[in-house]
């Protein structure tokens, strides 16, 4: 999203992702020499090699220059910032766990975990009070308009639909996801 937020020139270079076990190119020894966690996304600047998506955000905006989406201002910067650690740490270990039990295990042939869900699911409904409260009082996360924090944010609710995550009780972060959906990035 960063790179069509900023009208970067980059290459892409598309990966079979699957999970741990099920064969995805990211799995194999030359993407394991880039990122041993197999992941996606990773960014290459000639010899420099970048991993975590937050990190690759800044990176990228911050080569870019002064921009809506990382501004200078310090302080706007360590709201954007906040965002993005809270979705690394809380939010998206929710959201991912729900992933899992609701998609991959049916992949594997496996049932989902009903206790699990039921923890994950609390776990997420505890993490978008906390959106939806700040979502009341702003259309975006931080500074008034979208920045790096609306794109990680939007991006960890990336499968929430098809998980079957209860975006629906939580009104503001409902219609805040889908205006960033809407977005031409997304």
């Amino acid at each position: 999203m960063v790179i069509h937020e900023l009208r970067l020139d980059v290459e892409t270079i598309n990966v079979e992702v699957r999970p741990p076990g099920m064969g995805g190119e990211n799995s194999q020894p030359p993407f394991l020499a880039i990122n041993p966690n197999g992941k996606v996304p990773v960014l290459r600047d000639g010899d420099f090699v970048l991993w975590e998506s937050n990190a690759i955000m800044w990176y990228l905006a911050e080569g870019h220059g002064d921009t809506l989406l990382w501004p200078a201002d310090r302080r706007k910067r360590a709201e954007i910032a906040k965002w993005q650690l809270w979705q690394a740490a809380h939010l998206s270990a929710a959201l991912d766990g729900l992933m899992y039990e609701s998609l991959v295990r049916p992949m594997m042939k496996q049932p989902p975990d009903p206790d699990k869900l039921a923890t994950l699911t609390a776990s997420f409904h505890r993490w978008a009070t906390v959106l939806d409260g700040a979502l009341a009082k702003s259309d975006y996360l931080a500074a008034g308009h979208v920045t790096c924090a609306d794109l990680s944010v939007a991006s960890a609710l990336m499968y929430a639909r098809m998980s079957k995550v209860p975006l629906e009780e939580h009104p503001k972060l409902l219609g805040w996801f889908e205006r960033m959906c809407a977005r031409s990035s997304w």
